[in-house]
């Protein structure tokens, strides 16, 4: 997976080409067009195309700090959130619990995200089917090494029914809606 820090530098082979990046629909950076030749480019175009890469690289290292945040735990137990330090002259100072510290940064991050962040952060939890399958239950008859049956109640597909939509797909089809101006 291509990470923010992945995106730089935009231009390879001694700066002959300038890469074109964009944003797939799982929220991967991807480079699926043909980078552009320096020489035989106008500036305005590798200009546009690299305030997108720019633009992309920042939006992406937002979403990563997001989910990153999402991963700290709250403290357990009896932590108390700051502790006293003495220093030799006997001043003392008070401060935060790592943990907490932590924590409580992350809390930070999470409630300053942006909608397009949090968009994104969605679409790069993978694109949903956009129907579900409709499971009806059957009896299931089944016979053990000495020849005991017992019945039981198992979940199949119902091939007669039509599927229903994935309220998993509408999510991530309005966030793919925000995210993919990245492309634009």
């Amino acid at each position: 997976m291509i990470r923010s820090t992945d995106i730089q530098p935009d231009t390879y082979k001694g700066g002959a080409y300038l890469r074109r990046w964009s944003i797939n629909e799982n929220g991967q950076a991807v480079c699926v067009e043909d980078a552009y030749p320096v020489a035989d480019t106008e500036q305005a175009t590798l200009d546009a195309q690299s305030e997108r890469n720019a633009n992309i690289k920042f939006k992406l290292a937002d979403v990563e700090a997001l989910e990153k945040a999402r991963l700290v735990p709250e403290p357990e137990g009896d932590v108390p959130k700051t502790f006293t330090e003495t220093d030799p002259e006997g001043n003392e100072t008070e401060r935060p619990y790592q943990a907490w510290a932590e924590y409580d940064l992350a809390q930070t991050t999470i409630a300053g995200a942006t909608d397009l962040t949090n968009a994104f952060e969605v679409v790069r939890k993978g694109k949903p089917s956009e129907t579900l399958p409709v499971m009806k239950t059957v009896e299931e008859t089944v016979t053990d090494e000495e020849g005991n049956e017992t019945t039981r109640s198992v979940e199949v597909v119902d091939e007669e029914a039509e599927p229903t939509a994935n309220p998993a797909y509408a999510t991530w089809q309005s966030a793919w809606t925000s995210v993919s101006t990245l492309n634009d």
